[in-house]
């Protein structure tokens, strides 16, 4: 039996376009865990009109958050593989079958797809290829946010063995997180070269936020900076601290873009972007855009 875990709060109306496409999920055994996290809504009204058996229902009593949420859902569940997906996302047809066919023929740890990013807010749709990562995880997933969980289907023993891999306080960049944590165990991953999942990115979206992403992606890369640097290279860290630097100063806070800026210079000296981008905070505002559009 399959576990699909849907963290959700206050998103009732497309929490349930979300639940239908789950259910319609062809060819496997499922029980769909739906914890919620506090909603003050109606998204309980909602999905008891379902009447479905395969749901399972759990309120959080107090808010607490996407990722000990997904912590409760696996702690709740029954299936020997666990499956996730947001409250506003989608799975294309055959998804878990195709990824539970391959975990049943072979001891891999879990199953990538990839993936579809239906950017509502600037209306385009586009398809990410991650191939490369099945190949060599560790060094990709430490140089760019790499599969979604939403992308996977695991063992469940292997995700309970990793508990201490999902961390609240790298939301809402908590999957690149997790998957440079789980990288150091050297996990066993198949990957379906097929476009399974449909990213929905609205306003609604938490990584739709630049101030919490510009946080959360500060706290990830140097929590695990060290870690970074020693896989990959001193270009690789530094280009991740002038990423922080550009959206700090997207978000017009001079004081950390000029210290990421000169932080990759530090760790990697040798890349002249690293010194025009700290000179980028000292002239003129109508000069600045003109020039990121073009370097970053």
């Amino acid at each position: 039996m399959i576990s699909i875990i849907i963290p959700t709060y206050n998103n009732s109306i497309r929490l349930i376009q979300t639940i239908r496409n789950v259910l319609s999920q062809n060819n496997v055994i499922m029980e769909l865990i739906i914890i919620d996290d506090s909603s003050t809504d109606n998204t309980k009204k909602q999905i008891l009109l379902i009447q479905d058996e395969r749901i399972k229902y759990y309120y959080n009593s107090k808010n607490i958050g996407t990722t000990n949420s997904r912590i409760v859902g696996i702690k709740k569940a029954q299936g020997e593989y666990i499956a996730f997906i947001d409250d506003d996302d989608d799975w294309m047809d055959n998804k878990l079958y195709k990824q539970k066919i391959i975990l049943d023929a072979k001891p891999y740890d879990f199953v990538t797809c990839n993936y579809t990013i239906n950017d509502e807010i600037n209306k385009n749709i586009y398809n990410k290829n991650i191939n490369h990562y099945c190949e060599k995880f560790t060094v990709n997933i430490l140089q760019a946010p790499g599969p979604f969980l939403q992308c996977c289907l695991f063992k469940k023993n292997f995700l309970l063995n990793n508990l201490d891999g999902f961390d609240k306080k790298a939301e809402p960049s908590e999957d690149w997180d997790f998957f440079i944590t789980i990288s150091k165990l050297k996990p066993q991953i198949a990957h379906i070269s097929e476009f399974l999942f449909q990213w929905n990115l609205s306003i609604s979206s938490q990584s739709s936020n630049l101030q919490n992403e510009a946080a959360a992606l500060d706290y990830i890369i140097n929590k695990h900076a060290f870690y970074i640097l020693a896989e990959t290279s001193a270009r690789n860290l530094s280009f991740q601290f002038r990423k922080l630097g550009h959206m700090y100063f997207k978000l017009r806070n001079k004081n950390k873009s000029v210290f990421y800026y000169y932080k990759a210079k530090k760790i990697y000296p040798y890349s002249i972007k690293n010194w025009i981008f700290i000179l980028f905070n000292y002239l003129p505002i109508s000069c600045q855009g003109f020039l990121i559009k073009r370097m970053i």
